[in-house]
């Protein structure tokens, strides 16, 4: 398993997730990813504030970042990897902490959920 720096969690965690989940979010992203993937498919809501609901911020094809989906842990990846994955329900961190996207697990339709740290609204 690759080796993430917890200091980029917490940082992304300070960025974007709601106050009183901060702590529990970096644990469940160090300890149990497969918890944190449940509730970023069926509670995104607990996890991320609402005005990132409906957003989304381009990536490069090369930039690096951390995904979280269908097999349960955290990776370090690439956005040209995480499109070729073309799943539901998951968790792509930009490792720059500049900006994520999310998309729930949903039926007939996923939700798309996005941030960008110079700004709480899309």
């Amino acid at each position: 398993m690759i080796h993430i720096d917890i200091q980029i969690i917490q940082a992304f965690s300070r960025a974007f997730v709601v106050k009183n989940f901060r702590n529990r979010f970096v644990h469940e992203a160090i300890k149990k990813p497969a918890r944190l993937h449940q509730r970023i498919c069926h509670g995104i809501e607990d996890v991320f504030p609402i005005a990132y609901k409906n957003c989304s911020f381009q990536f490069l094809p090369d930039e690096p970042c951390l995904i979280l989906c269908g097999n349960l842990r955290l990776e370090k990846s690439t956005w040209s990897q995480v499109q070729s994955v073309g799943i539901g329900g998951f968790l792509v961190m930009s490792l720059s902490q500049l900006k994520f996207y999310a998309e729930t697990e949903g039926r007939p339709k996923s939700e798309i959920w996005g941030g960008f740290t110079q700004s709480w609204h899309c």
